[in-house]
């Protein structure tokens, strides 16, 4: 796969394309120090997978959501120091398909980038925690305006998060196709949202709440297995 390596300090940008080009993973076809400024560089190279290192800075999160008005689709995989919910909700919010500390093995950032080539967002293990006790617990109904979804949709909603499209979401929950794409209307029409990027949002948003309210109340959370969510190490 091609690589583009985005970030302002120097220092990351060459240690990651060395340790990249060492471990034939992924082949580094671009180095720069922000999105927006490069631009072209980037539509030149043409990388699969751009890492961008976020720096605890808000600012190189928000450039992600600009990509598609210049024309680019590229996947972007973020580097955070800290790993905050605040931080990476807002970078899945931006367009991510990814978040990773920078404090984990070479070896999760390679198989963090061959998930993501694949197709499959990187989900942190704190995301993925609450994606899934938000599965099982949420908050009170009166928080809530839209009609609920049923269980089912919620994994339906869970692997649309996850990168799934409606051929891969019936294989996996052993449905017809015709069945996925009811659920995902739907979801559509409970939620009130139309756009695929839209719902993500609103499943992550909903999940950051539900967490949230459960640790403020103390309650007691059953745990379990979503199938809907890839669970990371990080």
């Amino acid at each position: 796969m091609k690589v583009g390596v985005i970030s302002p300090r120097v220092l990351i940008r060459r240690s990651l394309s060395a340790l990249l080009a060492s471990t034939g993973v992924a082949y580094v076809v671009l180095e720069a120090n922000s999105i927006i400024g490069n631009l072209e560089e980037i539509k030149r190279s043409q990388p699969d997978i751009l890492i961008l290192d976020a720096c605890g800075s808000r600012r190189n999160i928000d450039e992600i959501s600009n990509l598609p008005q210049f024309g680019l689709h590229h996947r972007v995989l973020v580097l955070m120091d800290d790993l905050e919910p605040e931080a990476y909700m807002l970078a899945f919010r931006k367009g991510a398909w990814g978040c990773l500390s920078t404090r984990q093995s070479p070896m999760v950032l390679q198989q963090a980038l061959t998930t993501i080539a694949h197709g499959t967002r990187w989900v942190p293990e704190q995301a993925a925690n609450q994606i899934i006790e938000g599965f099982f617990d949420g908050p009170d109904s009166t928080q809530r305006t839209q009609e609920e979804l049923t269980p089912r949709e919620w994994e339906v909603l869970g692997l649309l998060a996850n990168g799934a499209r409606k051929k891969d979401i019936a294989n996996r929950l052993t449905i017809s196709e015709e069945t996925a794409k009811s659920h995902i209307k739907s979801i559509h029409r409970k939620l009130d949202i139309k756009p695929r990027r839209n719902a993500i949002f609103h499943y992550f948003e909903r999940v950051h709440r539900s967490s949230a309210w459960n640790d403020d109340a103390g309650t007691e959370r059953s745990t379990g297995q979503l199938a809907s969510v890839k669970t990371q190490q990080s």
